[in-house]
């Protein structure tokens, strides 16, 4: 019998060649069969998790409903910027190539001509293991020239589509080529002898290019936190409006006077960092000037020993230095061997235009991580407050140890359980680490009593709900703390209206209460109390379900029923540091706490009913005798 292993390895080849399938058959317009070949490679990419594979998928299908049904322009367009987020999450310049070819045909589609070239430029760049791809780019590209009257980029366009082995290439692609080659040469046979365009047109271009760089960099400032996607972004930008083999940006570290580096396009991404003293980078930075080198190796000022480093070689190059709005030298973009000649004044306006902009985001982007760094900080400061709040509760009563957190765990579980959102359970949670704080003002007389309380103790104990709200409620640490005193206070209310210390009534309860009042009453009859001991499992099940919509809510009995008995099995067992073996995790983890409790309650227990009655209370009443 196969290895699941070796099913999944098999599945990932037919999907890879569903995907090349769906490529040849692309080319060959063949668009319905393509895209029925694309849609069983994306579901079997998507069971095996892989992300890269997913997008290209997602790309090319939503470029074929585009061809299919123009229509659908902008529901492509948003498959597209799906298909984007995870390619850029990749990290993958392949798999970005893959979807920048797909916006970029629907960009010539729709008569977009310089998108088009800003994106499909791109594409033709980065397309290696895809020659079907690459050859399609450099066909529309060379349109779009021609749409813009620039003979000599699409001339380049059709010669450099010419270069890529013909193996595997479908015909009617070849043909679709050689057609355009040839009218292009009769067309503009006087053109390609003189190969020369006017410099307005280049102008255009240029500017174009530019703003469409810019336009990038600055959705990219919008929607990235991450520093280093940032700077890539911009390296790319810049590497592509100045047509260089690689651009790389340095940040200036004033406290150690080094420059460091994490993205050098062209090789892998690693961190360089050098003294601030050396090379062009570090002259531009100190000096602030701009330098335009036409040979690297005979000027001094060169840093060698990147080159060395990383094994490349540098002929020419454009530094700049990189500021920010006050115009403090921040960094410096290194521009390297311009594909077409040297850099010029043209190259240094456009280096100068895109470091105003990325200088400023640059700055934006570290100042933001230094004030996430900050409230992280100032978060954990603040949990560890808390849970030292409520450890000094539980401390006085060794019983109720470990109470106050478990209730947060249960709640934590009913609140994701609920669906609620990150914000809202966070708050829940530390209401529930707070909720017995008002037990600080209970006599230990009464608190550690062994035995039945009277009722003149119990309704002195009854006081640390309003203890609790009075000490929260003047605790202004933060603004949510209004809402964790309101919380926290109301889990002895009941949905009947006979709980205290306000007798709220349903939905009067803050949402947090109810889910609190669940937890907290969970936890007390599942541990050992002075005056009994813990409850059978049986039993607690029934004055959970007994007290929906008395004592509790029953739409959240409902949630807290619906968990998996692993997840409540760790709470039971946490405060010994206990952990379930694997073996039985696999089996609780496929079971809810209301199936358990079917089974509890059923007459004729079958033979695998009893194994799990015997594995949870192995768990319950090991933990009981711990106790």
């Amino acid at each position: 019998m196969p290895k699941v292993h070796d099913l999944q390895k098999e599945s990932v080849e037919n999907a890879l060649l569903l995907l090349n399938n769906a490529m040849v058959l692309f080319a060959d317009e063949n668009y319905k069969t393509a895209g029925e070949n694309l849609s069983q490679a994306h579901k079997i990419f998507l069971a095996n998790k892989d992300i890269s594979a997913v997008s290209i998928c997602l790309s090319l299908h939503g470029l074929i409903n585009y061809i299919i049904s123009p229509e659908s322009y902008y529901k492509s367009l948003l498959l597209l910027e799906d298909s984007k987020f995870l390619a850029e999450s990749s990290s993958d310049k392949e798999i970005c190539a893959v979807n920048k070819f797909a916006f970029g045909y629907i960009y010539y589609a729709e008569n977009k001509y310089n998108e088009a070239l800003f994106y499909l430029t791109y594409a033709q760049e980065y397309l290696k293991k895809y020659p079907i791809l690459k050859m399609k780019a450099l066909e529309l590209l060379a349109l779009a020239y021609i749409k813009l009257q620039d003979t000599k980029m699409a001339y380049e366009c059709i010669e450099k589509a010419s270069l890529i082995p013909v193996d595997n290439i479908p015909v009617k692609l070849l043909g679709k080529l050689k057609e355009l080659s040839d009218n292009f040469i009769n067309s503009n046979a006087q053109d390609i002898s003189n190969i020369s365009h006017t410099e307005k047109d280049n102008d255009k271009n240029r500017k174009t290019t530019l703003l469409l760089a810019l336009s990038e960099i600055a959705r990219t400032v919008n929607a990235q936190a991450n520093l280093d996607k940032l700077l890539m972004t911009i390296a790319e930008q810049t590497k592509m409006v100045l047509n260089a083999d690689r651009c790389s940006v340095f940040l200036y570290d004033k406290d150690k006077n080094e420059l460091w580096s994490k993205v050098a396009l062209g090789m892998k991404s690693e961190e360089i960092r050098f003294s601030a003293d050396k090379g062009f980078a570090g002259y531009a930075v100190r000096t602030g000037e701009t330098i335009r080198i036409k040979d690297a190796y005979n000027d001094s000022r060169f840093n060698k020993e990147i080159d060395k480093h990383t094994g490349y070689k540098t002929y020419n190059l454009l530094c700049m230095p990189m500021r920010n709005i006050k115009y403090e030298i921040i960094g410096a973009f290194q521009v390297l061997n311009k594909k077409d000649g040297d850099f010029n004044d043209a190259d240094e306006e456009i280096l100068l235009a895109i470091g105003t902009n990325a200088g400023i985001a640059i700055e934006n982007n570290l100042l933001f991580n230094i004030q996430q760094k900050m409230l992280e900080e100032q978060k954990e400061l603040f949990d560890g407050f808390i849970d030292t709040l409520a450890a000094s509760i539980d401390a006085r009563d060794k019983i109720t140890l470990g109470h106050s957190s478990r209730v947060k765990m249960y709640s934590e579980l009913i609140s994701n359980q609920m669906g609620l959102n990150k914000d809202i359970t966070e708050i829940i949670s530390k209401a529930a680490m707070l909720h017995d704080i008002g037990k600080i003002g209970i006599k230990d007389a009464v608190l550690q009593k062994k035995g039945a309380l009277t009722k003149e103790e119990y309704e002195h104990i009854k006081e640390h709900v309003k203890i609790t709200y009075d000490i929260l409620r003047k605790t202004n640490l933060n603004e949510s703390f209004s809402e964790i005193a309101e919380i926290a206070a109301s889990h002895h209310e009941k949905y009947d209206g006979t709980g205290y210390f306000r007798g709220l009534k349903g939905n009067q309860i803050p949402l947090g209460g109810r889910i609190l009042a669940v937890g907290d009453v969970f936890d007390a009859i599942t541990s050992v109390r002075h005056y009994r001991d813990r409850m059978p499992l049986k039993d607690a099940f029934d004055i959970m379900l007994d007290g929906k919509n008395k004592h509790f809510d029953g739409k959240i009995v409902d949630s807290f029923f619906d968990l998996k008995c692993d997840v409540i099995t760790d709470v039971l067992i946490s405060e010994y540091g206990n952990k379930i073996k694997e073996k039985d995790r696999k089996i609780l983890s496929s079971l809810t706490l209301r199936e358990f409790s079917d089974i509890l309650h059923s007459e004729n227990k079958s033979k695998e009913n009893r194994k799990i009655i015997d594995i949870i209370e192995s768990y319950y009443i090991r933990q009981k005798d711990n106790n």
